[in-house]
């Protein structure tokens, strides 16, 4: 049939209605999925404190549906997640009301995002403006009221509206002052900033008992989870939570005009704030300050994971104002991600020098950082349940200080329960085929000691190390092999390696055989403390086995001591002492010793120094140093009565900077501690 004038128009016109009512359906229900899987992942995230996808992925959904929500404005409510802040509160929390709502920040992810969805729009609407750049702490919103300058009230930031009671935990966390200083406060005033953990103090709260059971898998799922702690539950956790303040949510009487303002502001009501906020006019200073953060996060001593762009006036902020999910006045640039998702292959199982099992995760390669990854540490076998790992799961990979490989999680939603598997936890040692044993931890530990090969090797490879006797020409690979074919069933053996057994390892050539037997056959002199080192007793490290040696000054004191005695030495906890009295209470061990003594000569600390610069002085260093290797620096600042502190504290003394440092000088700045540079350093040493 042939469809002329006007039916062909109505025909064609009918078409592109359906196509549109077509378009409209599909993203309508695209729009269903996106609001079903954000919502389930805000639960889970805010809620539960369970982390089930990586940062960069939840954005990129919230995005697309942020941009389909724009093209077709009559599929967005007020249910959405790109109208909502948050997620609900817990159900065991008194209920807050802000009297101004918490918002979020939107967020961008490169340059030309961040020009063209927030710099470009301001610059033609206000011209020239400053910009307050802040840093992003990876921690929990919080709101503090301050009720003629004292502390009545914290709750999170929850919807946006309300949040939870949290002032039980909040009056517990030292960083928090509980009243103003000075006068100069208005009535009513409600601080706002972020609760987070260090990541020093992180560390510390997974090596304690009750995190055996709770699962931490980053720093911020810790802030909250320490925040939302019941009041019966050990002080001390609570204590690990630092805050920082960056803004004011409501006041009565405070003129204030600018971002920078209010920061110098509740910096002198006794507030920690970041030290680190800039003021930049142009693109590029703010670029500058990202670029350099991005760079060098990993120093800090805290997580954060972009910065934070704010115009300084406040005048133009409230102009402007905001949506219902975020200020029109501020943005979050965020970094690039660290974390990627992978297929998990296997789980093997390796045996160290102490014994205990160590879970080694095996799984796709993923580049992060432009590194190539596929295995990560499990650290002991609770960490496997922690997780609820299985074979073939899809995993969440993060490089902790842009260094140590991690799982920080498992992502639920993409587990097919037909085609996962257990991770079977072995019975036996998978070196020495012994049957395994649990401690006090419940963590798998081979109990024979050095019997098993795998511990064997792990000790003698720390014995040989620069820090301990420092043997020349044996590495790993020569150790693996020696103890394999069973030239070496013990630490003496070491010493009695000769040439008939060096000529059987096949990668061994004449000459290096002839360098190995030299270097065993040279007199042996060690320090005391590089001795103590050397034993491999549990916990006992660089810094302990020093304060160690300069308390009991000789082997024979070291062999005698007990409780009372190592309870009184700087550094020496009761764990370390413990593991001290079994290490010298075993037979085996004080005989490997006499043995030694035999082979090794040790320099006992002097009990009188010479006076000199370095002389009584808390030294810490940081960076590379070029004319000196950091082993013989420490060694000549020991021998020069210096103590070597391996982070900066309140009362060191010097800092000595090489080129790339750490956080430690941005800490010594603020600490106001004396810093050198090699040039100097090498002059003072050659002064002695």
């Amino acid at each position: 049939m042939v469809l002329y004038g006007k039916e062909k128009i109505k025909i064609v016109k009918l078409i592109k209605i359906l196509k549109k009512i077509c378009i409209v359906l599909y993203f309508q229900k695209r729009v269903k999925k996106l609001r079903k899987r954000i919502i389930n992942y805000n639960y889970k995230y805010y809620v539960l404190n369970n982390q089930d996808i990586p940062d960069y992925q939840y954005d990129k959904l919230l995005l697309k549906l942020k941009k389909i929500e724009s093209l077709f404005p009559y599929l967005r409510n007020k249910k959405s997640p790109t109208q909502i802040v948050g997620e609900k509160t817990l159900i065991n929390f008194k209920k807050i009301n802000h009297k101004i709502p918490m918002l979020s920040l939107n967020n961008v992810f490169d340059k030309k995002s961040l020009l063209k969805n927030f710099l470009y729009p301001l610059k033609i609407k206000f011209n020239k403006q400053n910009f307050c750049c802040e840093l992003k702490f990876d921690g929990i919103a919080i709101s503090l009221l301050y009720k003629n300058g004292l502390l009545i009230r914290g709750a999170t930031r929850g919807n946006g509206i309300t949040g939870d009671n949290v002032t039980h935990n909040i009056l517990k966390i030292k960083e928090i002052p509980h009243k103003l200083k000075g006068t100069n406060f208005p009535f009513l005033l409600e601080v706002r900033g972020e609760i987070f953990i260090t990541k020093k103090n992180f560390s510390v709260l997974n090596k304690l008992q009750f995190s055996i059971n709770k699962k931490f898998c980053n720093t911020r799922s810790a802030a909250v989870g320490l925040l939302r702690l019941n009041n019966n539950i050990n002080n001390k956790t609570i204590k690990l939570l630092s805050f920082f303040s960056y803004g004011i949510g409501f006041s009565k009487k405070l003129n204030i005009f600018s971002q920078n303002k209010i920061l110098q502001r509740l910096k002198s009501y006794g507030l920690p704030v970041s030290n680190y906020s800039k003021i930049y006019f142009s693109f590029s200073k703010i670029q500058n300050f990202y670029n350099y953060f991005q760079k060098n996060r990993n120093f800090l001593p805290y997580v954060i994971d972009g910065i934070v762009i704010k115009i300084d006036s406040i005048k133009i902020q409230n102009i402007l104002g905001c949506t219902a999910h975020a200020p029109k006045w501020a943005i979050a640039y965020k970094f690039p991600s660290q974390e990627k998702i992978t297929f998990l292959q296997k789980v093997i199982f390796q045996i160290g020098r102490t014994g205990i099992v160590t879970p080694i995760a095996k799984f796709n390669t993923v580049n992060i950082s432009g590194n190539n990854i596929n295995y990560a540490t499990l650290y002991n076998t609770n960490e496997i349940k922690k997780l609820n790992l299985k074979i073939g799961d899809m995993i969440i990979v993060q490089r902790c200080g842009d260094v140590i490989p991690k799982i920080i999680n498992v992502v639920i939603e993409k587990r097919f329960f037909n085609k996962v598997e257990d991770v079977i936890l072995p019975k036996k040692c998978p070196s020495c085929n012994n049957l395994l044993k649990k401690n006090k931890n419940n963590i798998l530990y081979c109990s024979v000691g050095f019997f098993c090969k795998d511990q064997l090797k792990g000790y003698l490879k720390h014995f040989i190390s620069r820090n301990a006797i420092n043997i020349n020409y044996i590495g790993d690979k020569l150790i693996d092999k020696l103890v394999e074919k069973n030239f070496v069933k013990n630490l003496l053996d070491l010493f009695k390696i000769n040439y008939t057994t060096l000529v059987k390892i096949d990668t061994l050539g004449e000459k290096l055989i002839q360098k190995i037997l030299k270097s065993l056959k040279e007199e042996k002199i060690v320090t005391f403390d590089r001795f103590l080192f050397s034993l491999g007793i549990p916990e006992v490290g660089i810094v302990s086995s020093y304060n160690l040696s300069h308390f009991f000054k000789t082997i024979d004191n070291f062999l005698n001591t007990n409780l009372i005695e190592l309870s009184n030495i700087p550094g020496i906890g009761t764990k370390i002492s413990l593991n001290i009295l079994n290490y010298i209470n075993n037979k085996n061990n004080v005989d490997t010793i006499k043995n030694l003594l035999k082979e090794i000569n040790i320099i006992y600390p002097k009990i009188l120094i010479e006076k000199n610069y370095f002389y009584g002085k808390r030294v810490t260093i940081t960076g590379k140093l070029f004319f000196i290797k950091r082993f013989e620096l420490i060694k000549k600042l020991r021998l020069l009565g210096s103590n070597i502190d391996n982070n900066i504290k309140k009362n060191t003394d010097i800092l000595i900077l090489g080129k790339k440092p750490s956080s430690k000088l941005l800490r010594a700045n603020k600490l106001n501690i004396k810093i050198i540079n090699e040039n100097v350093l090498l002059k003072l040493l050659s002064e002695k």
